[in-house]
């Protein structure tokens, strides 16, 4: 992953309180990554004023990310979106 790029949408289903617990690692409440889309975008040509990194190929991935609480239920949806680099740089 190269950077986050910004988040599409969000939207809380329920409250969210103090005290509630949604961490990954525990197994009562969770955050769960689907990934919902992948951008292709160009490879620039690399010229004397190009910023540093700009002749990586890369794409974006937006991922549906699902906040679970403590009692199993969605709290919260999001779409985020990272930068990422291809594997493939030809």
């Amino acid at each position: 992953m190269l950077l986050n790029y910004g988040i599409e949408e969000c939207r809380f289903l329920k409250p969210v309180y103090p005290g509630s617990t949604c961490h990954p690692e525990r197994s009562e409440g969770q955050v769960k990554f689907t990934c919902r889309e992948k951008l292709d975008r160009e490879k620039r040509p690399k010229t004397e004023d190009s910023p540093k990194g700009a002749d990586v190929a890369r794409g974006i991935v937006k991922w549906l990310v699902d906040v679970v609480d403590e009692t199993g239920e969605t709290v919260a949806l999001a779409t985020i979106l990272t930068m990422v680099k291809k594997l493939d740089q030809n």
